[in-house]
């Protein structure tokens, strides 16, 4: 496309530097033409594109317009038109990536306010479209900050526009996880409700692959006994096996396993590195045959 838009750049200039005086005579498919101050007879060409070089036109191809394509469905549909309806509403910055029955929400808020509206609007436009409210039966908020907060959805939106593997599957977890933490009460295993929004882009991630079982391991730091935190590990991982269940995800794909203490991430006895031990992780399995 560069090499195209710069011969496009040549003939144009070399049509502006040396100019063409019409000759007359003219017929409805041709051009009789000479180059300005150039006292040679004129000729008859059609029209087209042209290229002055060694005292002669030489035919140019016309380029091929450039197409810029959005890989998602957003741009046609029932999606498309809940986009556009979005744009006149003032966020035309805001997009929407559905597959199956998962939705997310996707792009660039100024700010966090303007996340967070965007995030109403758009869940709101999607539970009252005919189409969108019978399709979508999780929303997921993708929407970033343009200071550089990330949205939780955005590797479920990413692996929702490409190809459903073992191995993308796996990677959007993974993504999803990177630098956040499913957020409990110390020593109670119920889910804070900052951590909801994560495990929506999580429950998206398992619906789109269900074809692959997914291990829920919870894990604790050292403090306390090990037969309390292996416990604790349980109840927690038993309480966000049962989250993604209400959210949609297959009853049989989900295995929910509490390893309290015993695998840590850096034994090291500093709040820092027990911070680091308390994780929960999400872990892509073939189904038994």
């Amino acid at each position: 496309m560069v090499h195209r838009d710069r011969k496009l750049a040549r003939i144009v200039a070399s049509f502006a530097l040396m100019g063409l005086a019409a000759c007359g005579g003219e017929k409805a498919d041709e051009v009789i033409a000479s180059p300005a101050g150039n006292d040679a007879e004129c000729v008859s060409i059609a029209e087209g594109l042209y290229v002055f070089e060694n005292g002669k036109f030489t035919a140019a191809a016309a380029p091929a317009p450039q197409v810029v394509e959005r890989v998602t469905r957003a741009s046609t549909g029932w999606v498309g038109e809940i986009e556009r309806a979005l744009a006149a509403a003032g966020y035309p910055w805001m997009g929407i990536v559905a597959r199956e029955n998962v939705a997310t929400l996707t792009g660039l808020a100024p700010d966090p306010d303007a996340k967070r509206r965007a995030v109403e609007i758009g869940t709101s436009a999607l539970e009252s479209d005919p189409i969108g409210s019978a399709e979508i039966t999780l929303i997921v908020d993708g929407i970033g900050v343009e200071s550089g907060v990330r949205g939780v959805g955005e590797s479920l939106a990413a692996l929702a526009q490409g190809g459903i593997s073992e191995t993308t599957c796996q990677q959007a977890l993974n993504q999803t996880m990177e630098g956040q933490k499913v957020y409990f009460p110390t020593n109670r295993s119920d889910i804070s409700p900052v951590s909801t929004g994560l495990l929506d882009a999580v429950a998206g991630v398992s619906m789109l692959c269900d074809a692959y079982a997914i291990e829920i391991g919870s894990h604790t730091d050292s403090r306390g006994s090990d037969e309390y935190n292996l416990v604790l590990s349980q109840k927690r991982a038993d309480a966000i096996r049962q989250y993604l269940l209400e959210k949609g995800v297959a009853i049989d794909q989900l295995t929910a396993i509490g390893f309290g203490e015993s695998m840590p991430l850096d034994k090291a006895d500093t709040p820092e590195s027990r911070e680091r031990n308390v994780r929960t992780e999400f872990r892509i399995s073939r189904r038994p045959e």
